[in-house]
């Protein structure tokens, strides 16, 4: 009998497929975590994302360069297997044992109610930015479908209403560095909201990367990140997801309905998000200008 060829052709795709991709890039060393990933952290070690939530069998992680936004967040530090979801106020949120609850990541909060879903996905991108050397770039969408960024901040400007519009005013001391950086966005999360931040340019799916956020804007609205993507030799889609919430929580990363992390993405439908009361379309999904 004629051994059939389909096995093995369809072995030589999928290596065909994946022999110019670049391999993953490992999770930083304690030390450089640190300089990467540093604000203050209740865990004692560093516990990657990657580690503790690989992709399921049969799926590869998307190629990440190393100092990308992707990379960054694939590693970003988690606190330990068992830890609740707190509020700002450090009351329980999301039992440890919720079969929603996936991860809870090592991202601490300020002492106010001011952290919520969509400024959380604003300090991500933030964090990044500045990690890597790029604080002044960082500009996120406030009041009037305008932009402020910490460039205008470090200089001691801050907007003041004029009329029917605004204008930036220097009205505080120049200030650089990461304990301004972080003002900064404490400014920005009590002036911006789902709403502004749906103003971000839209994705089309077929563009789909980690970094990118589904958001509904409006009050309440809500928004959810996509921390990293892998794929099968098929084309099939899975995604780690995680959010903020009101009250101002931590960020945790979501388990779906079928018991994985990884939830299946298609094109053709909307997503269901856990401990949310709402789904997304894709016509919501968002990549940050800046």
């Amino acid at each position: 009998m004629r051994r059939s060829r389909v096995p093995l052709l369809a072995s030589l795709l999928a290596l065909a497929s994946t022999a110019g991709a670049a391999p993953a890039p490992s999770a930083p060393m304690p030390a450089e975590a640190a300089r990467l990933y540093r604000w203050p952290r209740r865990a004692a070690g560093y516990a990657p994302l990657s580690a503790r939530l690989p992709p399921p069998a049969g799926f590869a992680l998307d190629a990440a360069a190393p100092g990308s936004y992707a990379a960054w967040l694939r590693h970003l530090p988690l606190l330990p297997t068992g830890t609740p979801v707190r509020s700002f106020a450090g009351r329980t949120i999301v039992a440890a044992g919720n079969a929603s609850l996936a991860a809870v990541v090592d991202l601490d909060l300020s002492p106010h109610d001011r952290q919520q879903c969509a400024d959380t996905i604003m300090r991500l991108r933030g964090e990044y930015l500045f990690s890597v050397g790029k604080a002044a770039e960082t500009r996120f969408l406030w009041a009037g479908g305008k932009r402020f960024g910490f460039a205008e901040w470090r200089r001691g400007l801050r907007p003041e209403k004029q009329g029917r519009g605004w204008s930036f005013e220097a009205k505080a001391p120049a200030s650089d560095g990461y304990k301004a950086f972080r003002s900064y966005l404490e400014f920005m999360f009590s002036w911006t909201g789902t709403l502004h931040q749906a103003g971000e340019p839209a994705v089309r799916f077929a563009d789909l990367r980690a970094g990118d956020f589904l958001i509904k804007g409006g009050s309440p609205g809500h928004a959810v990140i996509i921390l990293d993507l892998a794929r099968d030799a098929g084309g099939r889609v899975r995604a780690l997801i995680g959010q903020g919430f009101m009250p101002a929580q931590d960020l945790h990363v979501l388990r779906g309905s079928d018991g994985s992390a990884w939830f299946e993405l298609r094109a053709d439908r909307p997503i269901a998000i856990p401990l949310w009361w709402g789904s997304f379309s894709w016509a919501q999904l968002r990549r940050f200008r800046y």
